[in-house]
């Protein structure tokens, strides 16, 4: 079965889609892999309507009957990618912020090591007072 049927008349050739074409480009574009653009420049579709009419054919729906509920449904399409977009994004922020606290982790750790290590304060303890600068470093040499 060919994706195109082509009559052999004189003039303008009219081209017949095979239903289970028609099928594939539809659950494409349903799908959100392709859009009708995308599908009508890839596989060849002439006409800017004919996949939206597949598209109405498929649910059952004809004429200005289809016009409102398939906005309805791209727009649930597109949010449903956004929502897509959003937990992958917010999936790998996890990851980041996992590897960020591991982090913070290991370095807290490896200050409490060298204190001990070396006996010295390296953390700064809160409440602390300033120093106070010396003298000398504020007057100018004559």
């Amino acid at each position: 079965m060919s994706k195109k049927q082509s009559s052999n008349r004189r003039g303008e050739q009219k081209l017949f889609y095979t239903e289970a074409f028609k099928q594939k480009i539809v659950s494409e574009v349903l799908s959100g892999k392709l859009n009708k653009r995308q599908a009508s420049l890839i596989y060849g579709i002439k006409g800017n309507a004919t996949i939206l009419y597949w598209i109405n054919q498929s649910q059952g729906l004809k004429g200005y009957e289809a016009k409102g509920k398939q906005l309805a449904n791209f727009a649930e399409m597109k949010k449903n990618i956004q929502d897509k977009k959003l937990e992958e994004e917010n999936k790998e922020l996890r990851e980041l912020l996992r590897v960020a606290e591991l982090r913070a982790d290991l370095w807290q750790h490896a200050i409490e090591v060298a204190e001990q290590k070396f006996n010295i304060d390296i953390l700064k303890k809160y409440g602390a007072q300033q120093s106070i600068p010396s003298k000398s470093k504020g007057r100018k040499r004559k």
